[in-house]
């Protein structure tokens, strides 16, 4: 099992600042280690600082995408947060839309390469933030370069065999670089759906994991998230879907047409009482398990249903 439990309270839950921030407080009281933000840019920095005033919890971004943002300007916030935290922030950082040639052109990066930018990224932050500085890494390269210059890596939606893998490569990067792979920290959300109703959970948590895994209509691949689902072993699950995608079906049919051995993979769903034993094998090779919040209903006491069915003390 990971060492640490953190909660990872996104954006995308339609809460205010104000309830989120008492999501924060109330991980803190269940026993989380940390709590995460994937808010952007500045923003990001800010919802930081305010969970840490309020909480005292390691807080972190997962992640901020760091292509056409000011390096200078992002470390100079970054070293006041962790400054302001007594060293307990993480900063993440990741490559954003920089795959997409259309993203390059249209903010004028047309040369700009993702392996690249990122190790100049990289290098920058973790010479002039002060913060350790996590990089979100799917692919070999990445990952290698993860080994190579980061704090730690936070890959995303991989199950325990496929972090395993990321190891190894992760690894391959430490010894390029002659450093001491044990000490670059793993971490990575693990989604979580809880309600009375496993029907509505179930449904919560896999049109949140089809989101990334089905490329846009008229893209008959998708980008990197749909390699690593492939890696995994759900090419032909996805190939079915995409192919009930294109052929009509609604958004909810189309979630419960997932298979459970997909969404085994992809995170954990059910009731109160399900959830704690689904949590372990996701949180398996991870040094930091993050607790990701999916909604089954709108609204902040279903989110307050999450964060007390995968309280780190029901893990044990």
């Amino acid at each position: 099992m990971a060492r640490d439990v953190g909660v990872g309270i996104g954006n995308e839950l339609g809460l205010s600042e104000t309830e989120r921030t008492q999501l924060v407080l109330a991980a803190a009281r269940l026993g989380y280690t940390s709590a995460w933000t994937n808010a952007r840019g500045a923003e990001a920095l800010d919802t930081c600082l305010r969970w840490w005033e309020a909480a005292h919890l390691t807080v972190g971004v997962s992640v901020v995408p760091t292509p056409g943002l000011d390096m200078k300007e992002l470390a100079a916030r970054a070293r006041h947060v962790d400054a302001a935290t007594h060293d307990r922030f993480i900063l993440g950082v990741g490559a954003g839309g920089i795959r997409d040639p259309r993203w390059r052109e249209a903010h004028g990066m047309a040369d700009a390469r993702p392996i690249a930018t990122m190790r100049e990224h990289v290098l920058v932050l973790r010479r002039d933030s002060g913060a350790p500085v996590y990089l979100a890494a799917l692919g070999p390269r990445m990952l290698r370069l993860a080994g190579e210059l980061a704090d730690g890596v936070m890959p995303n939606w991989m199950n325990a065999q496929q972090i395993a893998w990321a190891r190894e490569r992760v690894g391959e990067g430490a010894r390029k670089a002659g450093r001491d792979a044990s000490r670059i920290v793993f971490a990575q959300y693990i989604r979580v759906s809880v309600d009375d109703d496993p029907v509505l959970a179930r449904r919560a948590l896999a049109k949140a994991a089809l989101s990334y895994a089905l490329p846009p209509r008229g893209h008959r691949r998708g980008g990197h998230y749909r390699a690593a689902f492939e890696r995994m072993g759900f090419a032909d699950e996805l190939a079915r879907l995409e192919t009930l995608r294109d052929a009509g079906t609604g958004e909810d049919d189309l979630a419960d047409a997932a298979s459970d051995a997909f969404l085994r993979a992809c995170g954990a769903w059910g009731s109160p009482d399900d959830v704690p034993a689904r949590l372990r094998p996701l949180a398996e090779g991870l040094d930091i398990a993050i607790v990701r919040v999916v909604l089954a209903r709108p609204g902040i006491a279903a989110a307050r249903i999450v964060l007390e069915a995968c309280a780190p003390a029901r893990w044990s």
